[in-house]
């Protein structure tokens, strides 16, 4: 990750910054497919991270406004990152983490068979997980949502508090990637992706930042 240098107060420009929600609990067991598994809360160092990024933000540039999903960890690192800067933070059910249906919590990472590997890899944006979700069946739902959120606070710098899944899935909306990149696009905790808003299309200025200590 590079460092994050958003543009300070003042600088004009119309800013949709995306991140990740702190490292929680799920993160912790890397070895099966967590995706919605309830119950998952920020760790200690993921409210050290929420709390790092608020930090930041507060000093390097203006938010108005922060949305984030409405599944636990998302909430609660939005909480942290609103109380830092003095802002209200929205939930939104359409923002959830994609979901991995009959494979949450239950399937190895280095077990699924391999006649069904073959087909996730050969098109992971519309392999569709059994029991839950495709990638492009969660952007069908968080796309919309996040369209709805920008027009409604157009002109104003909004965060969004998301799962790595759904900002994936949210770039390859307003950026316009191949579909097969999109695993391609990993984010780390409380990192910072910043699009500026333009007439008709958003610009990339950085992703999977490091926000400055």
């Amino acid at each position: 990750m590079t460092a994050a240098t958003p543009p300070r107060q003042g600088s004009g420009k119309s800013l949709a910054l995306l991140t990740r929600h702190g490292l929680s609990e799920h993160n912790l067991n890397t070895r099966v497919f967590m995706g919605r598994a309830p119950h998952s809360r920020l760790t200690d160092a993921g409210r050290a991270q929420a709390g790092a990024l608020g930090q930041h933000l507060a000093r390097s540039c203006r938010v108005d406004q922060i949305v984030s999903s409405s599944i636990l960890r998302c909430v609660e690192t939005a909480a942290i990152l609103a109380e830092c800067l003095g802002v209200p933070a929205h939930p939104d059910d359409a923002l959830a983490e994609l979901s991995k249906g009959d494979w949450e919590g239950r399937m190895p990472r280095d077990g699924v068979p391999e006649p069904i590997q073959r087909e996730l890899d050969a098109d992971p944006f519309h392999f569709r997980f059994p029991g839950g979700e495709s990638f492009a069946d969660a952007q069908a739902r968080a796309a919309p949502a996040f369209d709805r959120w920008e027009q409604r606070f157009k002109n104003r710098t909004v965060l969004y508090v998301l799962h790595a899944d759904i900002l994936a899935a949210l770039l390859q909306h307003v950026l316009g990637f191949p579909h097969r990149k999109i695993r391609d696009y990993l984010v780390a905790p409380c990192s910072l992706t910043r699009l500026e808003r333009l007439e008709g299309r958003y610009l990339l200025l950085g992703r999977n930042e490091a926000p400055e200590g």
